[in-house]
């Protein structure tokens, strides 16, 4: 690694990993943002986010950067991280790298104006990171819903990344999958792995044959239609990012248990999503 010195500022258990990672290899590494859980730091210096920011080259900001367009998303801060006039500037002019760089752009138009890589964007990362959701879906399922995988009867609706990694999962764990997809490549692909294919009507009216429904779609598609047809007892989660695909509100009127699962890789993998996210960047600064 070179001389570069790093700024991890905010997020979770991953973003701490990730800290510790390229300090591990040697990297100067400044870190804010993580009061709650100094212990998860290894190596690295702690300071405030602007000193960070001033005394870094390379800034590293989580995934996504704000959930509320005003502060940081720093779970495992004491203190609210402004996103204010002070820290853009502080910004600019350095490399900065983000999860999800569009709800940091609409801060202001100032923001906008930052050079952002976007590592979520990267095809190596959304790869990998599918596969680490995938292996935290399974353990949401084992968590929330009293019965095995093995025999189950499960949906999938959407056909992308994550479905790919964990439809196949799912199927070798004793479970009986279906996916619902709109384009017929991914229905094929479907149907070439052994599964049963359908698509969103054909999957409405067949809602009676599921215990357990997976949404990996970011649009309304588990809407009061297809919970008309759900059977007693079946369970719903919700992996897409937001606003979700599920009709939360018609769910807790039907007593449907339903829950929404973001950041399975920083809850269930943090040392993995970290791994990922550093490889990542690491990939992008060569490419640059």
């Amino acid at each position: 690694m070179d001389q570069s010195i790093f700024a991890v500022i905010g997020g979770d258990a991953r973003q701490a990993a990730l800290a510790n990672l390229l300090a591990g290899e040697g990297a100067t590494v400044y870190c804010a943002g993580f009061e709650q859980m100094p212990h998860l730091l290894i190596g690295t210096a702690s300071t405030d986010p602007l000193t960070a920011v001033l005394m870094s080259d390379i800034i590293i900001l989580p995934m996504p950067a704000t959930r509320d367009g005003v502060t940081l998303n720093a779970p495992l801060s004491q203190y609210r991280i402004a996103l204010d006039g002070e820290f853009c500037e502080a910004l600019r002019g350095k490399t900065v790298f983000v999860g999800i760089a569009s709800p940091l752009r609409s801060v202001s138009t100032e923001y906008a104006k930052l050079n952002l890589l976007d590592y979520s964007a990267n095809e190596s990362f959304l790869l990998r990171n599918a596969q680490a959701t995938a292996e935290g879906a399974l353990a949401e399922l084992i968590v929330h819903v009293p019965r095995t995988i093995c025999g189950s009867h499960i949906l999938i609706t959407g056909c992308g990344r994550i479905t790919r990694s964990l439809a196949p999962m799912l199927r070798t764990l004793g479970a009986d999958v279906a996916v619902a997809a709109r384009r017929p490549s991914d229905r094929a692909w479907v149907t070439s792995q052994g599964m049963e294919a359908l698509t969103f009507p054909k999957a409405i009216r067949r809602a009676k044959d599921f215990e357990i429904v997976i949404n990996t779609v970011p649009a309304p598609v588990i809407d009061h239609r297809f919970l008309d047809h759900l059977p007693s007892g079946a369970a719903i989660m919700d992996l897409a990012s937001l606003p979700g695909g599920v009709d939360t509100e018609a769910c807790q009127k039907r007593d449907i248990q339903a829950w929404r699962a973001l950041g399975l890789p920083g809850q269930y993998a943090p040392l993995t999503a970290a791994g990922i996210i550093k490889d990542t960047v690491m990939l992008m600064l060569e490419e640059e």
